[in-house]
C-alpha cells in the first residue's frame, strides 16, 4: 500500500474530484474543520488508530520533501459522532525531537489538532491539494469502518503546516458517514 500512487489536484480543480457542491464545501472550507463539525456535533470525539514513528507514506514524502526512508512521527486519528465516523485524519511531522517546534503535539492525546493549529497565530497554511481515493488506501482505517462503509471512496485534502519553517503535513478523509448528512455550505 505504500507504493499505490496517488493524485492530488490543487484545490482549484475542486470540480475534477466531485460535482457534489456539499462534498466541495467540506474539501475547501478555509476554517477549523473541528470547529464545523463541532457546529454538528458539540461532542465530536477523538479516537486514536496510531501515533508513532515510522516512515509516512511515498505522496507525503514527496509533499514534505523527505527522504523516502526516513521516519517521521504520525498520528492517524477518527473524528466521530455518536459511534459514527466522520473524518479520518492523518498527521506527519519530519525531523521530530525535542528541537521540533511541533514536538508538544506528541501531547495531544484525544484533543482535536484543530483546535491546537488555530489558535497559534504565526502559522502558515498551504492551500489545498484535493483527491478522491479508496478507504483502504489509508493505514489504520480499515479494521475501524462499518463493512458497508468499506467499498466507498473517500474524499481527502491535505496541507501543510509550517511554523518556524518546520512542516506538518495534515491530510483529512472525508468518510461516507459525514458525507451522507444533508449539510448547510
Amino acid at each position: 500500500m505504500r507504493n499505490r500512487p496517488q493524485h492530488w489536484k490543487p484545490e482549484g480543480l475542486v470540480k475534477r474530484i466531485t460535482d457534489d457542491e456539499t462534498i466541495q464545501s467540506w474539501l475547501i472550507h478555509q476554517g477549523s474543520l473541528t470547529k464545523r463539525l463541532r457546529e454538528r456535533c458539540p461532542t465530536i470525539q477523538v479516537h486514536i488508530l496510531s501515533e508513532r514513528l515510522e516512515v509516512p507514506l511515498n505522496n507525503e514524502t514527496n509533499a514534505l520533501k523527505i527522504h523516502r526512508n526516513e521516519q517521521a512521527w504520525v498520528r492517524c486519528v477518527l473524528l466521530k459522532c455518536d459511534e459514527q465516523s466522520w473524518v479520518y485524519a492523518r498527521t506527519v511531522i519530519p525531523n521530530f525531537n525535542r528541537d521540533n517546534p511541533w514536538e508538544s503535539l506528541q501531547k495531544l492525546g484525544n484533543k482535536p489538532l484543530g483546535e491546537v493549529l488555530f489558535e497559534m497565530p504565526s502559522i502558515k497554511r498551504t492551500p489545498f491539494a484535493l483527491s478522491k481515493l479508496p478507504l483502504n488506501t489509508w493505514p489504520y482505517l480499515m479494521a475501524s469502518l462499518k463493512t458497508d462503509q468499506k467499498s466507498h471512496a473517500g474524499f481527502a485534502r491535505r496541507s501543510v503546516f509550517l511554523q518556524e519553517d518546520s512542516p506538518l503535513l495534515l491530510t483529512e478523509v472525508f468518510l461516507p458517514g459525514l458525507l451522507s448528512l444533508k449539510t448547510d455550505h
